[in-house]
């Protein structure tokens, strides 16, 4: 029986070692980033039998385990994917919310700043002071717009940076995470099937830092995981870690896109494929913000340099020459998918701007029928069996080379480019064209007290074509009516009412009304008398004439834009509310996500953390236990030679 004292004294000498050891290695590691406190699982030796009963035979320790909750980790690989990408998301909003929307920097101020030297030009056209102060405010302005360019270009560059070191940093985890897995299965066949805690806590860490960089989703497949992203590419196979690479996207060559490679051939994943995370917040940037900022500040752009020059082509300068363009305007972006099969090749041009929408769109044929689709709404903006040359898509015409192939699509956005490509012209400020190109008359024989409005031209007029040669017109009081128009229709317009009458017909006088004929419009009021004459001709002196350049200044509170809803400043405006709504929102958002974490990982401390008051409580125990064995086998060994010594006395 002394036997047995000795075994069950030793089994707890052993098992106590064995806690203390294991309390010292979660005291150790209590500050050890993803360290799961230890726990051993003691159990009870096998009890021998006897006539008169059952006798223990000590303890074992039957396994050491982690204190680990698998739904709390879940839980937080979760929280942190989302926490990730609004922090990723909000980091590169931020800095351009507070570019568009500074009352000093941004856009507005030198908007208005630019068409207010146009309208003191209009106090004095024909000084040139006024007339180099107004090409100096359309300097500055396209500098304020190549300004706001240069940031989102350098955003968009930093965003591919930050593409390529996410996908490093996965790649690297996930080689990581298969090296490991293979050291579990290891592990696990070296020592019996128990677990090997130290490698199960750098496989969490792994997965929890795969979930900082991406969404991912676990498999356990026996004691290995398996670990996918996106819409189920697998990463991690047990010991096998698959790669990503960055690649020019297919639609727009200047982003980068993840590719996955599969037997070597790398296939792209869609944005909204990879979810979550930093690479997720980097995408949902790109997509939701910068995309649309640029796209929205270039159809500003390109709106207003299209405004200006069509309204300084139908004045006249100074000099008595019809102005001409004062900013170069940027061409629609056009992209074939690097997947196409054909040839054939897309052109668009804008041919009207406030037509124009800041959205991109899609053009797809799918052997029956041409889709266009605006990707911003995705409405289906045309939708038939042929693509004819000349389709006209929100203010572009649009023109293919030749038939798509199924399966082929393009890319377009109509304004993303125009910023880059406005320009002045000329820095030349005799240029400005501040006169209208017509001037109204009337022979001083006159004896009524009608009289012409000073006249305006429209879209399209042309000296040579429109005004050769002076036009008469003559009032006949016996049929009250004007006669003498060139041989073309014209257009009467009297309280809001319009009449034409055909080529060669003698217009009904009323006082008070609008004719407009070959581009021009001219008013006429007053009383006329039989054979009272008046003249439109061309405008010779243009000194002090500040018809066209008013109605160029005019155009800042007028409705140019989204098909005549909106300002300049308002559609602006509309961006950067988007933009400080989007940044409101994450900052609310961002802080939800980190409580959440944070309520998460305290949860997981309370479970998997090294509480070092217990631990020392633990180390007391397992003191006492050791000590309470020691004198345990000190009885028996006392025992064992009393034993002895009987023997030897009889």
């Amino acid at each position: 029986m002394s036997g047995d004292i000795f075994q069950i004294g030793t089994s707890g000498l052993q098992a106590a070692q064995l806690g203390i050891a294991t309390t010292g290695q979660n005291i150790s590691n209590a500050s050890t980033p993803g360290y799961s406190e230890e726990v051993n699982q003691q159990e009870d030796g096998l009890e021998q039998a006897y006539s008169f009963g059952y006798v223990g035979t000590g303890t074992q320790v039957g396994t050491i385990t982690r204190e680990y909750n698998q739904l709390i980790a879940s839980q937080i690989n979760a929280t942190q994917s989302s926490s990730s990408q609004i922090t990723s998301y909000s980091n590169l909003i931020t800095p351009i919310d507070n570019t568009i929307a500074d009352s000093s920097a941004g856009l507005s101020p030198v908007l208005q700043s630019f068409f207010s030297s146009l309208q003191n030009l209009s106090a004095n056209p024909s000084g040139v002071a006024s007339l180099q102060t107004a090409m100096s405010g359309a300097q500055t302005l396209v500098t304020q717009f190549q300004t706001l360019q240069t940031q989102l270009t350098q955003t968009a560059s930093t965003v591919n940076s930050q593409i390529s070191s996410e996908v490093n940093t996965i790649n690297t985890d996930a080689q990581q995470l298969a090296a490991v897995n293979q050291a579990i299965q290891i592990g696990y066949a070296n020592a019996n099937n128990q677990p090997p805690n130290s490698l199960l806590d750098q496989r969490d860490q792994l997965i929890n830092s795969l979930s900082q960089e991406t969404q991912v989703t676990v498999v356990p497949v026996g004691n290995q995981y398996n670990v996918f992203i996106g819409n189920g590419q697998p990463l991690v196979m047990g010991a096998t870690a698959n790669t990503l690479e960055t690649v020019p996207s297919s639609t727009n060559p200047s982003n980068l896109d993840v590719a996955y490679i599969q037997n070597g051939v790398a296939q792209s994943i869609s944005e909204n494929s990879l979810p979550g995370g930093t690479l997720g917040g980097l995408f949902a940037f790109r997509t939701n913000t910068l995309s649309p900022v640029q796209n929205a500040i270039g159809q500003v752009a390109i709106v207003l340099g299209s405004s200006i020059n069509a309204q300084n082509e139908l004045g006249q300068t100074i000099n008595g020459t019809m102005g001409k363009a004062l900013f170069t305007i940027a061409s629609p972006v056009i992209n074939a998918n690097s997947n196409n099969a054909g040839a054939e090749t897309l052109s668009g041009t804008i041919t009207n701007p406030g037509a124009l929408t800041p959205d991109n769109y899609t053009l797809s044929y799918d052997g029956s029928d041409y889709t266009v689709t605006d990707t911003t709404t995705n409405a289906v903006k045309y939708q038939a069996a042929t693509f004819p040359a000349g389709t006209v898509i929100d203010g572009v015409s649009y023109t293919l080379s030749g038939p798509m192939t199924s399966g082929d699509t393009f890319s377009m956005s109509p304004t993303a480019d125009g910023v880059t490509g406005l320009a002045l012209t000329t820095t030349d400020p005799t240029q400005i064209a501040t006169a209208a190109p017509i001037a109204t008359s009337a022979p001083s024989t006159n004896t009524g007290s009608a009289a012409l409005t000073a006249g305006s031209v429209t879209t399209g007029f042309t000296p040579a074509a429109d005004l050769a040669s002076p036009v008469t017109l003559t009032y006949s009081a016996a049929t009250d009516t004007l006669s003498g128009f060139p041989a073309v229709p014209v257009t009467v317009t009297t309280n809001g009412t319009s009449v034409t009458y055909p080529a060669g017909t003698p217009v009904p006088y009323v006082s008070g009304m609008s004719m407009s004929f070959n581009n021009m419009v001219v008013g006429i009021s007053g009383t006329p008398a039989d054979g009272d004459k008046y003249v439109i001709g061309s405008n010779t002196d243009a000194t002090g004439d500040n018809r066209n350049v008013l109605l160029m200044s005019n155009l800042l509170t007028q409705n140019t834009m989204n098909n005549g809803t909106a300002t300049f400043q308002g559609a602006y405006a509309q961006m950067v509310d988007a933009v400080g709504n989007t940044t409101s929102q994450l900052q609310t958002t961002g802080t939800t996500e980190t409580n959440l974490l944070n309520a998460a990982t305290q949860q997981q401390q309370s479970v998997s953390g090294v509480n070092l008051d217990q631990e020392t409580v633990n180390l007391l125990q397992y003191q006492q236990v050791y000590e309470a064995c020691g004198k345990l086998i000190s009885v028996a060994s006392q025992n064992f030679a009393t034993v002895l010594a009987l023997d030897g006395t009889s």
